[in-house]
């Protein structure tokens, strides 16, 4: 009786909105396509993606203003989904620690992008504006596809295909440098650049546990790959030879970072193929040995 009246009062009881916003591929989904929404908007037809980020003015308009609005928007939404634990946290970190070469070398481009940017080029404020800039960059778009966008394919798809998924949009968005002026040969090398990159800030996030590693290595990134640009004396051969080689091996190590980011999230997936695969298996019970082969007792053949 006792157990029936508790079972009415819950029943009658008012629903509440249940809290965290329970994981969902389509939420996960819908940020990706507001923030592809609003960039082709801002950059319909245009020409001025060759001179994003080249100055002070550059910076501020380009990066600063709308990477930062558009990332304490982001903010906002992870607040009311209430996704902030599962969407910059992972529960386990993968074993695999060879794959920390992946992220290590990425950290190594990046330094030694340094020494060839020249630094007298543009007063400091460029540069402090640049780093503030990139870092709004890293925060958003981390945020946005290794967080939010991985929770919502883990809600439909296996770990593998999570991490294919993932680069996959991840590299797509930057075909809307299309629209700003970059040329059709430039935006699908940056596609494919970016596909890559996107699987190493996964070995990343998968290493680490959380979001801040992938944060960090996208705003280191994108400050030297930017600042480099803006400096870069074009007219010097040796110059443009060292960067033209720091790209060839960026490139090897993009590919390596596909080639870890690929084997952990299949290694992720091998339990489920597993069960899978021993799912109609018979239990060791179901045999009745008979000399050395097991063989099935005629009430299960």
């Amino acid at each position: 009786m006792r157990q029936w009246y508790k079972r009415q009062v819950t029943a009658a009881a008012p629903s509440r909105r249940r809290w965290p916003v329970p994981p969902s591929l389509l939420v996960g989904l819908a940020p990706l396509v507001v923030f592809a929404a609003v960039s082709a908007w801002r950059a319909r037809p245009s020409d001025d993606y060759p001179t994003l980020g080249q100055t002070v003015d550059s910076v501020v308009r380009s990066l600063v203003v709308p990477e930062g609005i558009a990332a304490v928007a982001l903010c906002l939404v992870v607040t009311g989904l209430g996704w902030w634990r599962i969407a910059t946290v992972d529960p386990t970190r993968t074993r695999l620690r060879w794959t920390m070469v992946a992220p290590i070398l990425i950290a190594v481009v990046c330094v030694a992008r340094l020494p060839l940017m020249d630094w007298s080029a543009l007063p400091v404020r460029y540069f402090l504006l640049l780093a503030v800039g990139v870092l709004f960059v890293g925060v958003f778009e981390e945020l946005l596809t290794r967080g939010v966008l991985l929770v919502g394919l883990r809600r439909r798809l296996p770990e593998f295909g999570v991490w294919i998924a993932s680069c996959v949009l991840f590299g797509a968005l930057h075909l809307l440098n299309a629209l700003a002026g970059a040329g059709l040969g430039a935006t699908l090398v940056q596609v494919v650049f970016a596909a890559s990159f996107g699987s190493t800030l996964y070995v990343a996030r998968r290493l680490t546990g959380n979001l801040l590693v992938p944060v960090l290595l996208h705003a280191f990134w994108d400050f030297g790959s930017i600042g480099l640009s803006a400096t870069t004396d074009v007219q010097d051969p040796t110059t443009l030879v060292v960067v033209g080689a720091l790209g060839l091996v960026s490139f090897g190590v993009l590919a390596f970072g596909v080639v870890a980011g690929g084997v952990i999230a299949w290694r992720d997936d091998r339990p489920r193929r597993l069960r899978r695969r021993w799912r109609a298996v018979p239990p060791v019970g179901a045999y009745a040995v008979l000399g050395d082969e097991p063989r099935l007792p005629s009430a299960v053949r």
